[in-house]
């Protein structure tokens, strides 16, 4: 019975009494559209992958390096390295020290060191890698004070790890997607808009025709709005399938190249269901635009 009932309201829907999916730039509608929101959802893609690397890594992890003067005696040397680390491994909002090697620090300050110094003997300071919480705000000058309380002229050298070079260029690249997918779907709307108003222009006297034998401008109206609804839909299906091929895409090819930012990448549902919204979005969008536009000419035609 529903069956029934959807078949001749869909058969409705696919009848027009203009030409508008025949002539003009009416034909090209559903591929333009397509193209439009492939770019869109690609765009918005990169944006969400952008944002959910972001939250996997942890906006604000940093890590700081301690630095402890040398010592000669390798007996006190260890007390102060053990001293220190116990006062970082007990502060609030750290969750990691590790003691850097020494042959790491060798190699470190090695090209730094003239050809007549390698063959020195020298004293290098000790250095602690110390990793802090993500979103947590700690107190380092506090924490230093405790550190040389307890280790003489120990030092902290910050270095933000979410302020790298890396983390701004995918902070870039998140605003760049939203942006440039935000750009396409306005671009796609006013596409229709010009779309409908060429058609308007090459069905003139099918719409004076219409006009005459009683058809009101509201009814004319409707099938520009069916029109930009159907060519919506059709195209939107089709960009939307290969921008999801392409968004899964770039997610494999991002685990492959074993890209540290997207390791174990997965987007939510969420973020699926919004991708996947976007083109039903976007030709809900489009019908209102075009039954404006249609309007605002029908009123200005003879």
């Amino acid at each position: 019975m529903t069956l029934s009932l959807l078949v001749p309201a869909w058969r409705g829907l696919l009848r027009f009494d203009l030409p508008l999916r025949e002539r003009g730039a009416g034909r090209f509608l559903p591929w333009a559209i397509g193209g439009l929101l492939y770019c869109a959802i690609v765009s918005l893609g990169v944006a969400v992958i952008a944002d959910q690397t972001l939250r996997s890594q942890g906006v604000g992890i940093r890590m700081v390096t301690v630095t402890l003067p040398a010592l000669e005696d390798a007996g006190p040397d260890a007390q102060k390295m053990a001293a220190a680390i116990d006062v970082l491994r007990k502060a609030p909002g750290v969750v990691s020290a590790v003691p850097v090697a020494s042959s790491e620090v060798a190699a470190l300050v090695a090209p730094w060191l003239d050809n007549a110094k390698t063959g020195l003997d020298l004293s290098l300071p000790r250095l602690i890698d110390v990793t802090l919480q993500p979103g947590v705000e700690v107190d380092l000058a506090a924490l230093e004070q405790r550190l040389r309380r307890a280790v003489a002229g120990a030092t902290i050298g910050e270095e933000v790890v979410a302020r790298d070079r890396a983390e701004r260029v995918t902070v870039f690249v998140r605003g760049g997607g939203a942006a440039i997918g935000m750009l396409a779907l306005i671009v796609n709307l006013a596409l229709v808009g010009l779309i409908a108003r060429a058609n308007l222009a090459a069905n003139a006297q099918n719409l004076e025709l219409l006009r005459a034998l009683g058809a009101s401008d509201g009814y004319l109206a409707r099938q520009f709005e069916r029109h930009a609804l159907l060519g919506g839909l059709q195209g939107g299906l089709f960009g939307l399938v290969l921008a999801l091929a392409t968004v899964l895409a770039l997610i494999s090819g991002s685990e492959r190249m074993q890209l540290a930012a997207a390791a174990d990448l997965t987007l939510p549902a969420t973020s699926w269901l919004l991708l996947a919204g976007v083109p039903l979005v976007a030709s809900l969008l489009a019908t209102v635009v075009a039954r404006i536009t249609a309007h605002w000419g029908l009123a200005r035609m003879p």
